[in-house]
């Protein structure tokens, strides 16, 4: 029996979605929006359509604006790509993200600074705890040197609490997500491996 062949994608921006189209159905679509010149909402808007159902997923990207709330410290403030790929895939859509990076220059000129101080990784770290026998997780964007903390370049590695901060008291990791949260630095683009970011600073050049 003859199979069709499945469609997939590879993107590096979310507004070529709208040029991707379903495995599943052909009353399936996606529709890619910008927000922009109003003060109270600001991002990009991904929404999945069907012409029966009406819309089956939305999310909004890099979202600002008056109608946005405060981003709370170690939450992660919307949806990863990871996250938004695996429900389009649900619906058939098999796609790939591979961003283009362009990094603000003050976030260049913050990475430039922890360079300066000796780190060479950059990434998303999730440290655990327990509290009454349940295990807690809590993340954080780290800085660190990979001689002092070896397992740390396998992205899947949660270090415990202590080592976390044993770490951060010796100097071979800082922690990067308060001045993140306050000047409004995107890492997203971490969730899936460790950088290096002599790397980053290359590609920015």
């Amino acid at each position: 029996m003859f199979q069709q062949r499945l469609l997939r994608y590879n993107i590096s921006n979310w507004r070529q979605l709208k040029d991707a189209k379903s495995n599943h159905s052909a009353k399936m679509s996606i529709s890619v929006a910008d927000f922009v010149q109003d003060k109270r909402l600001s991002g990009l808007r991904i929404q999945l359509n069907h012409s029966d159902f009406g819309v089956l997923f939305a999310c909004i990207v890099e979202a600002q604006g008056d109608i946005v709330g405060e981003v709370i410290e170690n939450m992660i403030p919307e949806l990863t790509p990871t996250q938004i790929l695996v429900e389009l895939q649900k619906f058939g859509f098999y796609i790939t993200y591979n961003p283009e990076r362009e990094i603000p220059i003050p976030q260049l000129q913050h990475l430039y600074s922890i360079k300066g101080l000796g780190f060479d990784k950059l990434r998303i770290l999730h440290v655990h705890s327990y509290s009454h026998g349940i295990k807690q997780i809590v993340w954080y964007i780290v800085a660190f040197n990979v001689k002092d903390n070896p397992q740390w370049i396998n992205n899947w590695y949660s270090p415990s609490q202590e080592e976390f901060m044993r770490s951060l008291n010796d100097g071979s990791a800082t922690n990067l997500s308060k001045v993140s949260n306050t000047q409004r630095y995107r890492w997203d683009w971490l969730v899936d491996y460790v950088a290096d970011i002599d790397d980053i600073l290359e590609a920015n050049s």
